[in-house]
């Protein structure tokens, strides 16, 4: 977790829910939806992708708290 890197992405061709992450487990991808359509905002089930659709600071917030949460339980998992 010390060596997460954080990248935003905005504008992605296609739906959120085609989306696929970069695969690096070390890479928590941020992605800024443009329409309502591509869904709320929300966590990717393993942590590696936010999905924000206009979300408040405490919703943002929130999200991201759970992604190092799922991120963690994962690596705990792998031991």
């Amino acid at each position: 977790m010390e060596t997460t890197r954080v990248v935003a992405l905005m504008g992605i061709e296609g739906s959120s829910v085609d989306f696929k992450d970069d695969g690096d487990p070390e890479t928590l991808e941020i992605v800024f939806l443009d329409r309502r359509s591509d869904g709320p905002s929300r966590v990717s089930p393993d942590g590696e992708v936010i999905f924000l659709y206009k979300p408040s600071d405490k919703v943002q917030s929130a999200l991201i708290g759970e992604a190092f949460d799922l991120r963690v339980a994962r690596r705990l998992d792998e031991r």
